[in-house]
């Protein structure tokens, strides 16, 4: 199936009523690949506390995705516990080397990241803003400040903002929460996987600020990590581990039932549709209110790695009743300019 370009795809959604996007990792990818590739990533990590050598296992494997080394970790462990081992502590090993890398992630996110906002230049801001303005609703799978210090920006286009977090009872506070009820009801950016400056309390969901700070957010974030604390973020392997985590957090379920119920058409930018997001495909093919699915490809559309992904949306109209057709397009996102 050819890609069309991206206004060209535009032009085509107009017939449906709303238009929503959902970011993947491209979209970070695009504007700096030498920080947010998972190669470039797995470069700088580090496991410390790791019973083997973990690097050795993403050799072992053929990959540089965290995600799928996490999955395989625990699956491994699973897979120990229900054969007789003859080391019993093998499979409590397996799920703590999957969380030294769950925790490396995040370590090398913040260490990798640019440090901040001016270092993404007003051109580039510009640029990612135009892109945005065209979607109702903005849902992103990345957990970098990128989408943050895009919306933020106090410039033009005006794109949206609300992501449901204001002032908390205590005005003198440092940080912000989620309360999307009471005073933003009507939350149009969403982290469905989370966030590197969003921490969860158990009370309240806190959003670290630099305006109440004066404190760089990336500092923050690494301050924090230094001190133990986690943020917010899925980055458990499996989709069946990330719907878990997703449904224990207020503010990730909140988040994935929105998704679920989006009504007109919706642009997926810079994701695989890969198996670890089968939480959010099923959402997308059950919606039945949902008409159009524009899916970007980069680069040459008949690579096996573009194959793969037209094959995977492909299944998205799969099983839908003849009265709720949903209808497929791809489009090449290079045409996008998202970051100009």
């Amino acid at each position: 199936m050819p890609a069309t370009t991206f206004d060209a795809a535009l032009s085509d959604s107009e017939r449906f009523n709303k238009r929503h996007v959902l970011l993947g990792n491209g979209f970070s990818i695009a504007c700096r690949p030498d920080t947010f590739q998972y190669d470039a990533l797995l470069d700088q990590a580090t496991f410390e506390g790791a019973s083997t050598d973990v690097r050795g296992v993403f050799d072992l494997l053929g990959t540089t995705d965290f995600e799928r080394v996490i999955e395989l970790l625990r699956l491994a462990a699973d897979l120990c516990e229900r054969y007789a081992s003859t080391d019993p502590d093998l499979a409590a090993r397996l799920r703590a080397d999957a969380d030294i890398v769950r925790t490396a992630l995040a370590h090398v996110l913040a260490a990798r990241h640019p440090e901040v906002p001016f270092d993404i230049v007003d051109e580039e801001y510009a640029a990612a803003r135009a892109f945005l303005t065209h979607f109702e609703r903005i849902y992103t799978l990345n957990y970098d400040m990128l989408l943050y210090w895009t919306v933020m920006q106090e410039m033009e286009p005006q794109t949206v903002r609300n992501d449901g977090f204001g002032n908390p009872d205590d005005p003198e506070a440092d940080y912000v929460v989620w309360m999307p009820y009471e005073k933003f009801p009507n939350q149009r950016l969403f982290y469905l996987h989370g966030g590197l400056h969003l921490y969860d309390s158990g009370t309240e969901l806190a959003k670290i600020t630099w305006s109440r700070t004066q404190v760089p957010l990336i500092t923050q974030i690494r301050d924090a990590l230094d001190e133990g604390r986690y943020p917010l973020i899925v980055t458990e392997g499996s989709t069946d581990e990330k719907l878990t985590k997703i449904l224990h957090s207020a503010y990730l379920n909140h988040a994935i039932r929105s998704f679920a119920t989006i009504t007109g058409c919706l642009f997926v930018y810079g994701l695989s549709l890969a198996p670890n997001d089968e939480h959010l495909i099923r959402r997308i093919a059950e919606n039945m209110s949902l008409k159009g699915v524009y899916v970007s490809l980069y680069g040459d559309a008949d690579s096996p790695t573009n194959q793969a992904i037209v094959g995977r949306a492909s299944q998205l109209a799969l099983g839908r009743p003849d009265r709720y057709p949903l209808e497929l397009q791809f489009y090449d996102a290079a045409s996008a300019t998202v970051w100009g």
